[in-house]
């Protein structure tokens, strides 16, 4: 196992991390600890990936790096941070209630990889079933992979950083993602707004963690928070949105 350790770390070009964020090896020092290293490997073993470069965003839950495949590929490969203080209790009702998740153990490092898991099953029923978001690739442990959403290694921008040219086709159109979400996929994204839309082309979803099944107790409350959060940023953008509870009527009694 120590070999294998060794293995990672050589995988991680830490020169060009240090180009690019002089902060970024206390980052590395915070995530890499030995059950993400060994969740790399396996993912390295997998011939997902062959060398991870520099962050793309950080979080308190989760940092985002990119990594290049055997191909010269971008990936993005999202680290659920194990060190998390307070992770636990504020993930907790998004997974309680859960039919795929049952006999859970509140374990941090056990939560941590459900959490990993649960957003690659709800990207995974986002993206077959039409939807703009980053394909998912693998996940193994607290470390999910992902499709690269940018240009050379650049990452496309959010929504808060670039808003759209057209603010009201781009609206209407996140809207019926909200519907195709809950008809086809059968799943409510939960945390929507203009931090968790990246601008490239279409719109395109992310973070879907917090996603939950249409079934769960919890999917109303955040189908309404969702579209509150569009309608409040769209508004600002001289929208005429409409009333959210007309919108919310309409996603959850038509099956479009």
């Amino acid at each position: 196992m120590p070999e294998d350790i060794d293995r990672v770390e050589e995988l991680i070009d830490r020169e060009r991390m240090k180009e690019k964020d002089s902060d970024l090896l206390k980052i590395i020092d915070g995530v890499f600890d030995k059950s993400t290293l060994m969740a790399l490997y396996d993912l390295v073993n997998h011939g997902v990936f062959e060398v991870l470069q520099g962050v793309i965003s950080t979080g308190k839950e989760a940092h985002v790096f990119r990594a290049l495949d055997k191909n010269g590929d971008y990936l993005a490969v999202k680290i659920f941070r194990t060190a998390t203080t307070d992770f636990r209790d504020s993930i907790w009702k998004y997974i309680d209630g859960d039919p795929r998740f049952t006999n859970i153990r509140k374990n941090k490092w056990y939560l941590m990889k459900l959490w990993a898991k649960k957003e690659y099953k709800n990207l995974r029923r986002a993206y077959d079933s039409g939807i703009r978001v980053p394909e998912p690739i693998r996940v193994s442990g607290n470390v999910l992979v992902m499709e690269f959403i940018g240009d050379n290694g650049n990452p496309a921008p959010l929504m808060k950083d670039s808003p759209p040219e057209d603010p009201e086709e781009t609206f209407h159109l996140l809207i019926r993602y909200l519907r195709k979400l809950y008809w086809d996929a059968e799943l409510v994204h939960g945390d929507i707004s203009e931090y968790n839309v990246m601008m490239w082309d279409n719109p395109v979803l992310i973070d879907f963690s917090q996603g939950v099944l249409k079934r769960h107790p919890a999917s109303a409350p955040l189908l309404r928070r969702d579209i509150q959060n569009l309608v409040r940023y769209f508004s600002k953008l001289g929208v005429e949105t409409g009333d959210p509870m007309d919108i919310f009527s309409d996603i959850v009694e038509e099956g479009d």
